[in-house]
């Protein structure tokens, strides 16, 4: 057996990468060598060690549970490496901050507050990406994701921003086009036939969901309906005037205080899951983590009041509209 002290540092980042990906094609790609380039490292590692640190089966391998424990500490290893070097070279990375946000909530509710962060801390470097998935923070760069749920994330630090409620939402323009001057205090749910539903792919069950809270389910079998690949189209087509979606108030809420979008409906639907704020509990010891979420939390709160305000004050702002 050669000397462990022999192992090689490009060894441990390819099994790291084939850790990640569970395919040695996809790490010879990243690492820029072949598949069985990265084959023969890993043979030559596990001859090293004693043990075998995949299971392979086809195209795919997966980590057995020696290999497991030590990936683990490999890339602990490999990111503190990274970070000294980092450091040595005056390219800390503690003043970046790297988080992931689902589409929808960064477009209509995150971006148009995100200047008042900046404003704030503006040492603080913000790196945003948004995805439908979610990530292991053991093998992302991410400090931080907001992530729709009920609160259960193992292992994770969460905190609630707000909870989803629905309401359905139009322009006002389609509004009048097809009810007239009809009262906003008359508009039922039945009322809904006489319009287009626009659905999304990403929230499937949110209509059958609303109109099911509001006694009305056989409207879905009465009216034309449009499927967009996301949330966020949808509600860009209500803005269009397409047809009614049904919409997190949260995210409308803007629109229709600025009534270029009517909520006709006294009937709001709470659903039980939510947006959270999630991050490994490692990170929350960092300024820019613990920054972030203060802030992120106080809009949230701030958002949750005046969504409660409204609600509270709809009768009287219907009579006045109508």
């Amino acid at each position: 057996m050669r000397l462990l002290s022999q192992v090689n540092l490009n060894s441990l980042k390819i099994v790291e990468s084939a850790a990640r990906h569970k395919n040695f094609t996809r790490a010879g790609e990243e690492q820029f060598i072949t598949a069985s380039a990265v084959s023969q490292r890993v043979k030559s590692l596990e001859d090293q060690l004693r043990f075998k640190i995949f299971q392979r089966g086809g195209n795919a391998v997966s980590l057995t549970p020696e290999g497991e424990t030590y990936v683990a500490r490999v890339r602990e290893a490999l990111e503190r490496i990274v970070a000294a070097s980092m450091e040595a070279t005056g390219q800390s990375q503690a003043h970046v901050l790297r988080i992931c946000v689902l589409p929808t909530f960064a477009a209509r509710w995150l971006f148009p507050r995100l200047s008042t962060f900046q404003r704030q801390y503006p040492d603080i470097e913000m790196r945003v990406s948004t995805s439908y998935a979610t990530h292991e923070f053991s093998t992302s760069e991410y400090d931080l994701e907001i992530r729709y749920g009920d609160g259960n994330f193992p292992g994770l630090n969460s905190q609630l921003l707000f909870k989803e409620d629905l309401t359905p939402v139009c322009s006002r323009k389609l509004f009048h086009e097809v009810l007239g001057d009809k009262p906003l205090s008359k508009v039922t749910p039945e009322d809904l036939r006489h319009f287009t539903l626009l659905h999304s792919d990403t929230c499937t069950q949110n209509w059958q969901s609303w109109l099911g809270f509001a006694g009305a389910s056989f409207v879905l079998g009465e009216t034309k309906s449009i499927y967009f690949d996301s949330c966020m189209m949808s509600y860009e087509a209500a803005n269009a005037g397409m047809g009614f979606a049904v919409a997190n108030r949260a995210y409308m809420a803007s629109d229709i205080r600025a009534e270029r979008l009517v909520a006709p409906f006294a009937v709001h639907h709470p659903n039980t899951a939510g947006w959270y704020f999630v991050s490994p509990i490692k990170a929350l010891g960092a300024r820019k983590v613990e920054l972030f979420k203060q802030w992120i939390t106080a809009e949230a709160a701030l958002t949750q009041r005046q969504l409660d305000l409204e609600i509270a004050d709809m009768p009287e702002k219907r009579v006045a509209m109508a």
